[in-house]
């Protein structure tokens, strides 16, 4: 049956035109003809993976991620508390994070060889040892000889390397079973929960280390670290899905147009994961500001309480779109919520007092969990299914390294020219992810859309 060209995604036809634009062509999930059930509610998709791994399997998932998101900060404010010095502070948590970033494709490879259970098992070992020695060398250079402060950022390096990638490992296991069962929307539905489960990790890393460092030790936040490794990695590491649905029959080659089509895709599949960089880097750089920022008010300690503001904020924007289906797969929700990003960033610059950071945090953390939440969108709807996994991967290793690159930059800046010139980095850091969207924009709609640009389906229209 021949239908006309339509202009809007239209889920509910059973048949597809050929005429029809990328936005109809392809689904929320990116794949052509749509994903198999695109009007699941929040509550479908958790039922779907709670059937498949079970609700304590989320919650290990979630938990087991929190270290990742606690160790540069509580080591930033250790050594800040410790030596008041926030450059020596921003290189160490720098370098933390950047060993983090550069080890998860690494253990991804190693995983796929001897399995994942045991390089977790690794890394909860090596992990508790290795902050240990961080906590050893920190205390050091607080006597009078001074310490090593080589032997500071190597304990750093060797923290950040042997910290379990949970949320890379998780989303490797994700698309393996979704590609075990031929089932695209199991993938959709996962990496929707991996998305909310991410911004739950950074905002519940923030409270908890702030209020751990508050209330007991500046050390305190390194030591819970040890403690969730030994209990929630370990048990996501011996924790595996149920596999209990059977598998679907695999589908068939794919047709020459879609061939060309995931060919035009490898190229733009880069830039989510690029854009997911420079939100590492915006949140990065806050967290070295607003170390900085404290610095002023003698009161290091609370900067975890301002950046959990922050994360709150932006764990309630990922709850709100995800229950209000908020559409955020489309190169047009990545540029809508760009130029957010980059308004609201601006009145985070220029604080006035920390009652008014604290303000300006909400809002942006807000437009910060929805930021994160579509580029991951964005880049699972438009990775063909064979390279998923080494995208998935790579966008968690952009945002470490983004954060990484972040608290150097704000260390550095806030230690020479003061916590006003550091806080620019996160709006420079929105005017590039914004720069990206628009970007990638321009060239799906060029690609793909047809009657915009001379875009190659036009032609085929």
């Amino acid at each position: 049956m021949s239908m006309p060209p339509v202009t809007g995604p239209q889920p509910q036809l059973p048949e597809r035109d050929e005429r029809r634009s990328a936005n109809d062509r392809f689904g929320d999930d990116g794949q052509q003809g749509g994903s198999k059930r695109p009007t699941e509610s929040t509550m479908d998709r958790l039922r779907i993976l709670t059937g498949l791994a079970g609700l304590g399997y989320l919650a290990i998932s979630v938990i087991a991620r929190l270290p990742v998101a606690m160790l540069p900060l509580g080591t930033l404010i250790m050594i800040v508390s410790w030596t008041d010095e926030i450059l020596l502070g921003g290189f160490a948590a720098g370098a933390m994070a950047l060993s983090m970033a550069v080890i998860v494709p690494i253990y991804g490879a190693i995983a796929e060889k001897i399995g994942q259970r045991l390089v977790l098992m690794f890394c909860v070992l090596s992990n508790i040892a290795a902050i240990l020695w961080l906590i050893s060398e920190s205390v050091e250079l607080q006597k009078p000889s001074g310490g090593s402060v080589t032997g500071l950022l190597s304990a750093c390096i060797v923290t950040g390397a042997t910290s379990a990638p949970v949320a890379a490992l998780a989303r490797i296991r994700w698309a393996d079973e979704s590609h075990r069962l031929a089932d695209r929307s199991l993938l959709s539905s996962s990496l929707a929960f991996e998305s909310v489960a991410d911004v739950v990790a950074i905002a519940l890393g923030a409270a908890v280390t702030g209020v751990a460092s508050l209330l007991w030790h500046a050390h305190s936040t390194l030591l819970l670290v040890g403690a969730i490794n030994l209990v929630s990695v370990s048990a996501f590491a011996l924790t595996r899905l149920r596999h209990s649905a059977a598998p679907l029959p695999k589908p068939g080659p794919p047709s020459p147009e879609k061939q060309r089509d995931n060919a035009t895709r490898r190229k733009l599949m880069w830039f989510p994961v690029v854009g997911m960089g420079t939100l590492g880097l915006l949140l990065g750089s806050m967290q070295s500001s607003l170390v900085s920022l404290s610095q002023n008010f003698d009161s290091v300690e609370g900067v975890g309480l301002l950046y959990a503001v922050l994360g709150l904020s932006s764990l309630v924007a990922a709850i709100t779109a995800n229950l209000l289906q908020v559409r955020t797969s489309t190169w047009g929700a990545w540029l809508f919520w760009a130029c957010a990003l980059t308004l609201v960033s601006l009145p985070a610059s220029m604080p006035g007092s920390i009652p008014t950071m604290a303000l300006a945090l909400v809002f942006l953390g807000f437009v910060v969990g929805i930021a994160l939440i579509v580029t991951d969108s964005v880049a699972t709807a438009v990775t063909p299914n064979g390279t998923l996994d080494v995208v998935m991967a790579s966008t968690f290793a952009a945002l470490l390294s983004g954060t990484a690159l972040g608290l150097v930059w704000g260390a550095v800046l806030g230690d020479s020219l003061g916590y006003n010139t550091a806080l620019l980095l996160p709006v420079l850091s929105a005017t590039a992810y914004l720069i990206l969207g628009h970007t990638y924009g321009y060239l799906w709609r060029r690609y793909f859309e047809s009657s915009i640009l001379g875009g190659k389906h036009s032609a085929q229209s």
